[in-house]
């Protein structure tokens, strides 16, 4: 696998200016930036970024907005405000992203699991608008795949893949989150499809059941097969923990099992 080891922190809560100017010095090639929480990328912080983005080699993904954002929704306003979000995530960080932003497809609510057509439909015609947005600026948009649950959207490849040929646009791919997959029993099947490309990859290990963000070699995850399935993945290996001690723990096995 000839790839670069990205961190990103699932913790939003807690300030990045305290680890992310250590990111490098660690070892990290990159940074995935989460567009929520304390890692927004306005005001103060957003000249920190720019601070990392010049005085670093350090390359940059961005998390679109996840928590209360829903592409799917049949809700009209609230499709349309969490477009808006994710397309203003975007276009406030644009500037210092290489390349990838990777999108939530969605989940059902009470009402949409009763029009399950119209909800993937409408995650479709979002992902349209966010991939025109991202078009503007040179960037690709990686759909990610989501955790063994029901009302969760693009959990399986199937699913997934139906999304994206539904979109049917240039810039757009898919992120396989294999410690998702590891929970939905799917990770073999994803290596196996060669009809929408894996642009991005997300890291963190579990126990198959739920999604702990456990550092990598800590869960039940097979990881040679991982790097055996990602052999030809030349993209970001963006490692998603929740510090950056458990961060380098997993960079170090992960550099272990290559070397």
């Amino acid at each position: 696998m000839n790839a670069k080891i990205s961190y990103s922190s699932v913790d939003a809560t807690t300030n990045p200016v305290d680890w992310m100017y250590s990111l490098e010095d660690a070892g990290f090639q990159g940074w995935e930036i989460v567009a929520e929480g304390l890692q927004k990328v306005d005001g103060e912080f957003k000249e920190r970024v720019r601070e990392i983005y010049e005085t670093t080699n350090l390359v940059l993904s961005l998390h679109t907005p996840l928590s209360d954002v829903n592409i799917a929704s049949v809700n009209e306003r609230i499709w349309a405000e969490s477009v808006r979000q994710v397309k203003e995530s975007i276009e406030d960080t644009h500037e210092f992203i290489d390349n990838i932003c990777v999108v939530h497809p969605g989940l059902f609510s009470p009402l949409s699991i009763q029009m399950p057509d119209k909800a993937v439909q409408k995650a479709i015609a979002g992902l349209r608008a966010i991939c025109e947005t991202a078009s503007e600026y040179g960037l690709r948009i990686a759909v990610e795949n989501l955790i063994s649950i029901n009302m969760l959207m693009g959990r399986t490849p199937d699913e997934l893949v139906r999304i994206v040929r539904g979109v049917d646009r240039d810039n757009l791919g898919i992120c396989l989150d294999v410690a998702h997959a590891n929970t939905t029993k799917t990770l073999d099947e994803f290596f196996r499809r060669n009809d929408v490309d894996i642009i991005h990859m997300h890291v963190s290990d579990n126990f198959g059941t739920d999604d702990l963000h456990l550092p990598v070699g800590e869960g039940n995850l097979d990881w040679k097969k991982v790097l055996n399935g990602a052999n030809d993945y030349e993209g970001l290996v963006v490692i998603e923990v929740y510090s950056v001690e458990a961060g380098i723990k997993s960079m170090e096995y992960l550099r272990n099992l290559t070397s």
